[in-house]
């Protein structure tokens, strides 16, 4: 359907400025240096000025005035189905961050059961089930047997518990896996649909540039060829007079437009070639720690970086920043950069700027803290995700970014 789309719009504006640029001279048939076959067949007698005039015959300001209002029209409707596209991106990238912060929830989830599940499977080893029962049958008394049933019961039923917790863990993973990989091609979709719109813009606002630089060149042309006569001459001027007032009376307009798609393909430009900055802006210190044992069996899959609480952390690159809370991580925020990749700082003391959306490299997005898992160890645990994927080892990355 992208493609579809995107064809559809560039014959639209194509046959535009083609029945815009048909209906105009070119500079040959403007001038009588380089008359046409029906110029060479008029009579000798037939004045420069009269020759221009009919080269310029379809230069009014009518055609002009309808021309510009029908390609600044397109300028705009692109204008809107960019935004439009802005505003998907926006909605995949927080329905990703949803993904992504369930998916960080269920990974707790399953840290915390591991280590009760496998405690019930070591207890169990350690001291079976019959074990435990030998010693109700063989109490010296009614009353401690009575006890000890009971604990029995109590402790089956807690590792019962245990393993049932593991194992929803589990069956949730799965889930929350498949849904984090449809959201992450949904937000890729969105994207490249607002790269698409951004080419359209640029094509529409390409367009519109090439017919006012025939128009102006033409008029420029026109002034090398007035009439000597006065009354040819004063009619000569008033037609193109009209025709500059036509382009004078778009020109804010068209200049806003054109203004509007230059200032978003620079932005664009930028965002693509710009480095990742350093995601702490102030004291503070890391070493490489990735894949470190770290509870539940688990390994880590980012960089400490030790700051006092407080200290601000920004958006590493620029894109969409969205603030979401975990159990693991408490206060977090994901920026999914326009460079595709997703990078995720966490254990945060407060947020900043949040619900604002996209915001440049190196805004202020959070504040370093010791929540979730990190009690008495104010620090930013910092991931990056190549193309919103599988975390790998960002200590390159901050070294690069920090040092």
């Amino acid at each position: 359907m992208l493609g579809v789309r995107r064809k559809v719009v560039r014959r639209a504006t194509t046959a535009v400025v083609a029945v815009a640029l048909v209906s105009l001279p070119t500079t040959a048939e403007a001038s009588p240096e380089a008359p046409t076959q029906e110029q060479d067949q008029a009579s000798d007698d037939e004045a420069p000025g009269e020759r221009a005039m009919v080269g310029l015959e379809s230069l009014n300001a009518s055609t002009v005035d309808a021309t510009l209002g029908e390609l600044h029209a397109e300028v705009t409707r692109q204008l809107e189905l960019l935004g439009a596209a802005h505003a998907g991106v926006a909605t995949a990238n927080a329905n990703l961050a949803d993904a992504d912060s369930a998916l960080a929830d269920v990974r707790f989830r399953i840290e915390e059961t591991t280590g009760a599940s496998d405690a019930v499977v070591v207890e169990a080893f350690m001291n079976p089930p019959s074990s435990d029962a030998l010693e109700v049958l063989t109490a010296e008394t009614m009353e401690d047997a009575t006890v000890k049933q009971a604990l029995l019961h109590m402790q089956a039923d807690d590792a019962a518990e245990q393993l049932e917790a593991y194992e929803d863990a589990l069956a949730d993973l799965a889930v929350l896996e498949d849904q984090q990989e449809s959201a992450l091609a949904a937000a890729e979709a969105a994207r490249s649909e607002a790269e698409a719109a951004l080419e359209d813009l640029e094509a529409a606002t390409s367009s519109q540039a090439q017919f006012v630089g025939r128009v102006q060149a033409a008029l420029a042309e026109a002034q090398n060829h007035i009439p000597t006569d006065p009354n040819e001459a004063a009619a000569y001027m008033a037609r193109l007079n009209e025709v500059a007032a036509a382009m004078e009376q778009a020109r804010e307009t068209r200049e806003i437009a054109a203004a509007q798609a230059a200032i978003e393909a620079e932005r664009q430009r930028r965002l693509r070639v710009g480095a990742m900055m350093c995601p702490v802006d102030g004291p503070m210190s890391f070493t490489d720690t990735w894949g470190a044992a770290r509870s539940g069996g688990r390994s880590h899959q980012g960089v400490d970086m030790l700051a006092a609480r407080g200290t601000p952390t920004v958006a590493p690159v620029s894109g969409e920043v969205q603030h979401r809370g975990s159990s693991l991580g408490g206060l977090s925020w994901y920026v999914y950069g326009d460079n595709g990749n997703m990078y995720y700082g966490t254990h945060l003391s407060a947020y900043e700027n949040q619900g604002v959306g996209w915001v440049e490299a190196g805004t202020v997005i959070g504040y370093v803290g010791d929540t979730g898992n990190a009690r008495g160890t104010p620090h930013l645990h910092f991931e990056v995700h190549p193309g919103g994927g599988a975390a790998v080892n960002p200590y390159p990355y901050v070294v690069e970014a920090c040092r």
